[in-house]
């Protein structure tokens, strides 16, 4: 980049036109290297990223502990049953719900409903549109695949709001969200919906299975990804924003406990203190092994989430650090020849 001016002048100017597919996908997106890039400069790559649930078709067969199959809720219910919707580009975070009901859904791209970008680059074939990747050395099959792995994606994201928008009301809710463009209305809404309904968008066979599974619970999720895959600590989406949350998640459950603890105790106390159970031999050694435990059993719950805060400071510290080598011997890679440090 030359130490001139970053933009031109015509760039806030009407006459500064911009291609077709540029007015229909985000202004930046990120590579896999962590490089921001056009979505323009590789749109399969973008459409992959941003609509493909892999995450949840690896544990397809146990989304049924996390959500019931059938399709999501109108809006309209959601916030009836005090969810809060939030707005959130994620694929694989769209109608996940987490605590304290709060809803994520993805808003629905614009290249959705625009039949040219359809017909360029999400209709699945098994000629022409396979040319692409052929030039790039990737198998023909395994091209037509990801083509029609992320076709059936665009589709189940369609499907999603075929049945969270079912009424009018749902339609103002997602406006005010920022999940529809604000120029769609309730016909051309209705008349969308209606060509989608003929053309079989709703067939279990032409969207993604995900899809067919409405709301899905994070916590659950979490729990499926830490047995499934062995990552307790992280699961499906790690939400502690903080250490400070991670020691409140796992000590508040402590907290009942021990007074549930107290509480036995106090009966036990009671119950010693009678000729009937303080003769009781039995009796005697239960509350000499539960006075054990209650002595023990906080002291151990606080030491292991101690071990686990200090576990998950220790894996966030080595993850950074590599990330950050990685990232900049890349970014040094990228310096040009003649550029002084």
């Amino acid at each position: 980049m030359s130490p001139g001016l970053p933009f031109s002048k015509e760039t806030f100017s009407s006459n500064h036109e911009l291609d077709p597919a540029s007015r229909l996908l985000p202004a930046s997106s990120q590579t896999s290297q962590y490089l921001l890039i056009r979505p323009t400069e590789d749109i399969p790559s973008f459409l992959k990223k941003d609509l493909c649930v892999d995450r949840l078709n690896h544990i397809h067969q146990y989304l049924w502990l996390a959500g019931q199959p059938m399709p999501p809720k109108p809006l309209n219910y959601q916030l009836a049953t005090s969810r809060e919707i939030v707005v959130d580009q994620r694929i694989d975070m769209h109608l996940v719900w987490e605590r304290p009901q709060s809803l994520h859904i993805k808003p629905l791209p614009r290249y959705l409903l625009d039949t040219d970008f359809w017909a360029t680059n999400l209709i699945t074939c098994d000629g022409p549109c396979c040319a692409p990747a052929q030039s790039n050395h990737v198998a023909p099959d395994r091209a037509t695949k990801c083509t029609k792995d992320i076709h059936k994606c665009a589709l189940g994201l369609l499907y999603s709001y075929i049945a969270l928008i079912r009424f009018e009301c749902d339609l103002t809710i997602a406006q005010n969200h920022h999940l529809l463009p604000k120029d769609m209305t309730w016909e051309k809404w209705l008349r969308f919906v209606h060509q989608l309904l003929d053309n079989g968008v709703t067939n279990p066979s032409n969207i993604n299975p995900r899809y067919l599974y409405g709301e899905l619970r994070l916590s659950q999720l979490n729990k499926i990804y830490a047995f499934r895959y062995g990552s307790p600590l992280r699961g499906y989406q790690f939400t502690y924003q903080t250490y400070g949350e991670l020691f409140r998640d796992y000590l508040g459950p402590l907290t009942a406990a021990t007074i549930y603890i107290a509480l036995v105790l106090t009966a036990m106390q009671v119950g010693l203190a009678t000729s009937r159970l303080g003769e009781n031999t039995s009796f005697q050694n239960a509350s000499w092994g539960f006075t054990v435990f209650a002595i023990l059993g906080p002291l151990i719950g606080v030491l292991l989430a101690g071990v686990v805060g200090i576990f998950q400071f220790c894996t966030n510290l080595v993850v950074t650090k590599r990330l950050a080598q990685r990232q900049f011997a890349l970014y040094e890679d990228q310096k040009p020849q003649n550029q002084v440090p």
